[in-house]
């Protein structure tokens, strides 16, 4: 074990810093097979976003209202979502896809993570890991991203 000990170190600092999240993986393929049912799930309520306080709200413009991720996975966590209710990007227009990047990349300079880097992630249909069918956009940054997170 010992002879093998910087591996081990690698494997924990990866793990640490977010390069690594075996029991996310273990979960969302362990999930799959849930996902359609999660979908309908979703559609059957009201979206949770319809209930956002007006407190939390960050940032806005006509059509976007943008707000801190309850669950953050790096120090800037952002979601921007349309007011109405979108079910996912392919019922988007172009107009509002470009309406939602413009507020994340203001967030973006305003939380001053748009110089070191930062990532927008849109989850769509089951096999993209949607499990909340309102259209939003994720504003993820302030730390060195890998490629899964």
């Amino acid at each position: 074990m010992l002879k093998n000990w910087k591996f081990w170190l690698v494997v924990l600092v990866a793990f640490g810093i977010g390069q690594l999240n075996p029991l996310g993986r273990a979960y969302l393929k362990a999930a799959e097979w849930k996902l359609p049912e999660i979908k309908e799930a979703s559609l059957a309520k009201p979206s949770p976003f319809e209930s956002i306080a007006a407190e939390k709200i960050v940032g806005e413009s006509e059509n976007v209202f943008a707000f801190p991720d309850h669950k953050p996975i790096a120090p800037v966590h952002i979601l921007i979502v349309p007011k109405e209710r979108i079910t996912t990007i392919n019922d988007a227009s172009p107009e509002l896809i470009a309406e939602m990047t413009a507020l994340a990349q203001k967030l973006a300079r305003e939380s001053g993570i748009a110089e070191s880097g930062f990532r927008l992630v849109i989850n769509t249909n089951p096999q993209g890991g949607q499990t909340v069918y309102h259209l939003h956009m994720h504003l993820i940054g302030g730390r060195q991203m890998g490629w899964l997170g």
